[in-house]
């Protein structure tokens, strides 16, 4: 009797041990693919923020530029005569005509977010910083968007009053313009000039700004996936 219960039990404890066993490696293995899904989504996502990264860094150049010469413009108003108007038609050209698109892929975000493989990240800080950076791109498209604005409200006063000095077509930001107008610009020209201005200035800390916390979250997803 003693040994028909101990073989009953020992088949009992082998039945019982065989299905925890059967389902830690079912439970491991659904785990490891959500894992490896959610380690492609991040390989993508460090892969789009590094192409925004080489994006943002383009677009601050512009601006920069674009900002600098609406300075040069301001300080020399009144004594336009001292240069020549390739000098003065070059800097209104890039106080004026420059602008950018910012172009973001966040199709991989969306989907890392909507499959909800989010919760599968360890780092919370990536999470936030995740979701705050593409939230942040919707401002920097809106203030852009105020940029370009501005910039169509001077380009008819830029159309009348300079020439491109070549024939040659190069391509976008690669021309120069001669100014060909007064000299007495008037003043709500300067003054619209100064408005765009303001709109650069505050776009290059945007960006200066997302530069830094895109560094950081390139950091994060390595730290968070052994891939890279």
């Amino acid at each position: 009797m003693k040994n028909l219960v101990l073989k009953y039990s020992v088949e009992f404890i082998v039945i019982v041990l065989g299905i925890s066993i059967s389902f830690y490696v079912e439970n491991y293995s659904e785990n490891k693919k959500k894992d490896d899904l959610k380690n492609q989504s991040l390989n993508r996502i460090f892969q789009n923020i590094e192409f925004d990264i080489g994006d943002n860094i383009f677009n601050y150049k512009i601006h920069n530029g674009a900002l600098n010469s609406a300075y040069w413009l301001i300080k020399n108003k009144k004594n336009l005569s001292n240069f020549s108007r390739d000098t003065i038609g070059y800097y209104f050209s890039k106080a004026i005509d420059e602008v950018t698109y910012f172009v973001d892929n966040q199709e991989e975000y969306r989907t890392l977010q909507n499959s909800g493989y989010m919760e599968l990240i360890d780092n919370e800080e990536l999470v936030k910083n995740l979701q705050e950076k593409y939230s942040s791109h919707n401002f920097m498209k809106t203030i852009e968007a105020q940029i370009i604005e501005r910039s169509k409200k001077l380009m008819e006063f830029q159309f009348i009053n300079s020439t491109i000095m070549n024939d040659s077509i190069k391509g976008v930001y690669s021309f120069n313009k001669r100014f060909t107008g007064s000299l007495n610009v008037p003043n709500n020209i300067f003054d619209r000039i100064i408005e765009k201005a303001s709109f650069d200035k505050f776009y290059t800390k945007l960006i200066e700004r997302r530069l830094k916390n895109d560094s950081l979250i390139l950091k994060q997803i390595k730290k968070e996936i052994t891939s890279l």
